[in-house]
């Protein structure tokens, strides 16, 4: 058997960066030097046992909900359930509750659904979905999260419904039988369809038929199809059904057959724009063609029914699989996978799905000798009919490719001398549309769309068929990512032209010998013969780009490298006119609210001593670096709260801790698992001027993510103290820099940390006492040498240490998330300037400094986290304070009296004198109607104070509905609130109960609810049965609401406390 490869010198320093990472106790991420003989070794990850199997729902209906509901849920979930009921019936479910991470396109925490067509919907931020109905009797709900937020999650419930509901339900869809039919979306056409909606239409023919689907008319939102309708095969393999199209945008599809005697057809919408909608009939195949309503045009939306072309025996790839390979989905990897791949082996696939669809590759698994960037005989290399996409071996993976038309080639080679287990990926037809993901709405004043929204395959690039726009690199106007493929198509109508003009361009510079690293390309159409334009890198503006067709390519290559600032350009139809503009970034509410900074910063009232160094473990001066703090973790290990140092801070504003966000690679969201102690010294002893706080929030930035490629840029966070810092001679604040701020190489700086003594990652000696380092800044343009850590470090960074083997200084395990601070001059106050992130395992190596997070560069980001907290804590979220205290005021919707913003939630807590009751009056009241207020609503909550109008203090009474006998009123809320001193329980009897039944989702909609002394509810009430009821307690209330719909009679009763002794009801008032 082939020996297994040894990693080479770069390999070593460049893969295996954050291998320590994973180590609970550890808070310096460190590189791991190792040889290895088996590379699928390794821990696995922990398994959640809460979500290791889908949970089974049945029955007629049920509820579920997100882990620790309605606290917040945890991150790197997995959790699934599959719900399922009688064969007769499909399943209406409804979210109660739903607060997710909010994304563009639901790529962080999500909720999924899929019936046996396929995905229905995914949903994720704070909007409560639509319900929705399935199409079969079971249903699959996926809840996803990632390693960043968590929020409050959601609850939902479930129910068995008759098919011939669903459009009472959701508004639209059902089932369809018989020869002939039509179908629209509710309105058509007068009306415009609804946003964030499912319809679901499921079409039935005689067993022998198909079902032919001719559109009558269609005019669906054009923006990026984001509102969409798919055509599926009624038959399924219980996990997808094949697709049959996929239609967007304002042109009459081509009557669409089916293969089987079952059709189903999805309308999906977006949160932004609608339309009219669509209007269509079914008819049996062999049934003549419908007339339509509007002239059809010829749509340039591909079937995926098209047959590949035949030959006389399959061609063979040389890696064990077919070479030439059609379809919808596929995978490909090298000859025997995992397990380490043959010498001398020459594997080639091509690929080719339907013509007008594009090639998706995701490689999924890289194992091939070779150094990234420097492959020489084993290497992976991937073109379509334009270009090369990349040349690959090393472990770091690629990005998700495109292919520009409907074919991509992949080549594998290898040599005779080292191997491993080569590669394994995925491949899969996709939509140009599906580039880009939504783009957003146009100014007012300004008709022409962008293509900057993150889109769902790439993370970057868009496609557009709008005559004018502009695309820009990712993250601009900040700094582009690494390891990108990115491409723009722009198609415009045939026999106009496209003219491009670039109006910024800073890329990553050519080499010495003239090669882009980072670079533009652009291409006149799609085709392998179009013309190319570049490679454009450096900081020099590409010339205007005219083509002679009416469609435009633009790709962008990244490298893992250096990034710079990126690209801004613009397109249009009409080179007379002048380029397009774009809307300002709408303002945040919180831009403006001041920042409290400490009066004074950066002056230790014990001087510390300088030119001692960590390694060797030299104590600092007591006290002298009065803003370390320690932050200790709770270990889940230990079942009662026991503390211990993980990591460094800074203590920099009086609620505020600044430090790393790798420290949080565990319990990030347990927050009572942390504490922040200042005014420490001796970690093994209990000082007399320390002072230890609980968390309220850690705050990592965005864009940090538990690396895939060896860099940790955006290693930053912020921790919200539980109370605040008064300065002491043991407690104080360093002071920030100006945001920017670039050290000088040389710069004498200290670094301070109870981290590892010894530089033994073996056996580590973690500090007792604080320890402190002075050393210099190592230039950038240094820090950055292939020699030194090369593509690892960015911009963001600050390296420092000594370039002398013999005089190597640096920050080891324990320090991470800790100071480096440094002086403009002996007067100036302190000032952080870094954050200690990485450094080389055992502390100490030449040539590998330690590197710190450049805090200057992150002064927008740290006051951003701060105002947005302040204005969190403090705003009702519709303008004006949450807490609204005092004897009057006035509460109105944002914008009012114009229509308030979507996607919004408001509280405020309305507090009044002790003795006093708060009457609530709405003067004006005009909301979007919804089934069940599904959609935007009011709720009203007292915490089951004494709000109503009536109460009771003696041992017996009676409760009357308003109006009774005659029907209550509509859309009223009374609450009775019962106290009897003396009484150990409660009882309440109705002697008379008609208040309106349950709906279609089994939930009561005008009810009456009782709640005992401790405001636990005993149930909600509703329909004819008079209920009977003992509280325990000598308090309860009992509140009745009522909807706008239907009225019954309402009820009569009464309470008492003791069941022998009941009141003598009042006769009914007879009419004079």
């Amino acid at each position: 058997m082939p020996s297994r490869k040894g990693l080479t010198s770069l390999e070593k320093s460049l893969i295996f960066l954050f291998v320590a990472m994973m180590a609970a106790s550890i808070g310096l991420i460190v590189v791991y030097v190792t040889e290895t003989n088996d590379s699928s070794g390794g821990n696995e990850e922990e398994v959640d046992l809460k979500c290791k199997t889908p949970v089974q729902l049945t029955g007629e209906m049920g509820e579920f909900s997100s882990g620790n509901y309605p606290s917040n849920y945890d991150n790197d979930m997995s959790c699934s359930w599959i719900i399922t009921v009688d064969s007769k019936k499909v399943i209406a479910l409804w979210f109660q509750d739903f607060s997710l991470e909010a994304s563009d396109t639901c790529s962080t925490d999500a909720v999924t659904l899929q019936d046996e067509i396929g995905i229905m919907g995914k949903y994720c931020g704070a909007s409560t979905p639509k319900p929705v109905v399935s199409l079969g009797s079971s249903l699959k709900v996926y809840f996803d999260t990632n390693s960043r937020y968590t929020d409050r999650g959601f609850k939902a419930t479930f129910r068995a419904v008759d098919p011939n509901t669903v459009t009472d339900i959701v508004g639209a869809g059902g089932f369809l039988e018989g020869d002939r039919g039509e179908m629209m979306t509710p309105g058509f056409p007068d009306k415009n369809y609804e946003n964030n909606v499912v319809y679901q239409w499921k079409i039935t023919v005689p067993h022998g038929e198909k079902v032919q689907l001719t559109f009558t008319s269609f005019e669906l939102a054009p923006n990026s199809c984001a509102d969409f309708v798919d055509v599926f095969d009624g038959r399924s393999d219980g996990v997808s059904a094949p697709k049959l199209g996929h239609f967007c945008g304002n042109k009459l599809p081509k009557p669409v057959f089916s293969n089987s005697n079952e059709m189903v057809v999805r309308f999906k919408s977006d949160s932004n724009h609608n339309a009219k909608g669509f209007s269509a009939v079914y008819t049996v195949a062999s049934v003549a063609n419908v007339t339509t309503t509007t002239r059809p045009t010829t749509t340039t939306k591909p079937t995926t029914s098209s047959k590949p072309p035949t030959t006389s025996e399959p061609i063979d790839s040389g890696c064990g699989s077919q070479g030439n390979l059609f379809g919808q989905r596929g995978k490909i990897h090298s000859l025997a996978y995992p397990n380490v791949y043959p010498a001398n082996l020459q594997c080639s696939w091509n690929i080719s799905v339907a013509e007008g669809l594009l090639v998706k590759l995701h490689i999924t698994d890289l194992a091939i000798a070779g150094e990234p960037g420097q492959c020489k005989q084993d290497k992976l290399t991937i073109t379509d009919s334009q270009q090369s996409l990349g040349i690959h071996c090393g472990f770091i993976l690629p990005p998700v490719l495109v292919s520009v038309n409907n074919k991509i080639a992949v080549n594998f080679q290898s040599d005779s001398r080292l191997a491993d287990r080569g590669f394994f990926a995925r491949w899969e037809a996709v939509y140009a549309e599906d580039l880009a993901g939504k783009i957003p709405a146009a100014h007012p004043h300004n008709t022409h769309p962008r293509m900057d929204s993150p889109n769902e395959i790439q993370g970057c690039g868009g496609f557009s068929t709008a005559e004018t726009g502009v695309m820009k690199s990712d993250n601009w106007p900040m700094n582009y990512a690494p390891n990108r493929e990115c491409m723009w198509i722009v198609q415009v109508p045939k026999g106009k032209t496209i003219t491009l003009t670039f109006t910024h361009f800073d890329l990553e510079a050519a080499g010495l010998l003239g090669p882009c690293f980072d670079n533009v390309v652009v291409f006149d159409g799609a085709d392998d013969t179009a013309s190319k334009y570049g490679p454009y890198c450096g900081n020099k503006l590409p010339p205007v780009i005219n083509t002679t067709e009416n469609k435009l390519v633009v790709r962008f290559h990244t490298d893992f490298f250096q990034e710079e600032k990126g690209f801004r350009a613009y397109w249009n139809t009409d080179p007379s006119l002048p380029g397009p503009t774009e809307p300002p970034a709408p303002p945040n509410p919180w831009d403006d609210i001041p920042i409290d900074w400490p009066e004074t910063c950066g002056r230790p009232k014990v001087p510390p001593i300088a030119n001692t160094r960590i390694v060797n473990g030299e104590p600092a001066k007591p006290h002298s670096w009065p803003w370390q703090v320690s932050m200790q973790v709770w270990p889940e290990s230990y079942p009662t709260p026991s503390f211990f140092h993980i990591c460094g801070g800074t203590l920099i504003h009086k609620n505020w801790v600044l430090t790393a966000a790798h420290c949080f690679i565990r319990y990030a969201d347990e927050l009572q698992r942390w504490q922040m102690c200042l005014g420490k010294h001796n970690l093994t002893q209990s000082e007399a001027g320390e002072q230890c706080y609980s968390v309220l929030g850690i705050y990592r930035h965005e864009s940090f993510k538990y690396p895939t490629v060896p860099s940790v840029e955006f290693d930053i966070a912020l921790v919200r103290l539980d109370g605040e810092v008064t300065p002491t001679v043991h407690i104080d604040f360093a002071c920030m820099p100006s945001v920017e701020e670039m050290l000088p190489g040389g710069k004498k700086c200290y670094a301070t940390g109870w981290g590892d003594e010894t530089g033994n990652s073996t056996a580590p000696n973690v500090a007792e006492t604080l320890n402190q380092v002075a050393f210099p800044v190592v230039p950038y343009d240094t820090c950055k040498r292939m020699d030194y850590w090369w593509f690892q470090v960015k911009q963001s960074m600050i390296c420092c240490g000594y370039t002398l083997p013999d005089e190597l200084k640096s920050v080891c395990q324990g320090d991470s998330g800790g100071p480096l601070v440094c002086q403009d001059s002996l007067s100036d106050p302190w000032e952080v300037h870094g954050i200690t992130s990485f450094g080389p395992i055992g502390c100490i190596m030449d040539k590998k400094p330690s590197v710190f997070t450049r805090s200057s560069a992150y002064m927008t980001w740290i006051e951003d986290v701060i105002r947005r907290n302040i204005y969190q804590l403090t705003n009702s979220g519709c303008g004006g304070l949450m807490d609204q205290i005092g004897t009057e005021g006035v509460l109105a919707s944002m914008n009012h009296p114009e229509s308030y913003n979507n996607d919004a939630k408001c509280v405020w807590n309305i507090r009044v004198p002790a003795g006093q009751r708060v009457h609530l009056h709405f003067e004006t009241f005009s909301l979007e109607e919804s089934q069940l207020c599904l959609s935007d609503s009011v709720s009203i909550s007292d915490h089951l104070s004494p709000l109503g109008i009536q109460g009771f203090t003696s041992q017996q009474g009676e409760l009357v509905s308003p109006n009774w006998p005659n029907n209550y009123p509509n859309q009223i809320a009374c609450t009775w609130s019962i106290s009897s001193p003396s009484a150990k329980s409660l009882h309440i009897i109705f002697t008379h109960f008609e208040v309106q039944a349950v709906n279609i989702l089994g939930k009561c909609v005008d009810f009456v609810e009782v709640f005992d002394a401790a405001g636990k509810s005993q149930g909600q009430f509703c329909g004819f049965t008079p209920p009977k009821l003992n509280v325990t307690g000598d308090k309860a209330t009992v509140r009745f609401l009522s909807n706008e719909n239907r009225q019954e009679k309402g009820f009569r009763g009464y309470w008492t406390t003791d069941l022998s002794v009941f009141p003598t009801l009042p006769s009914l008032q007879t009419n004079p």
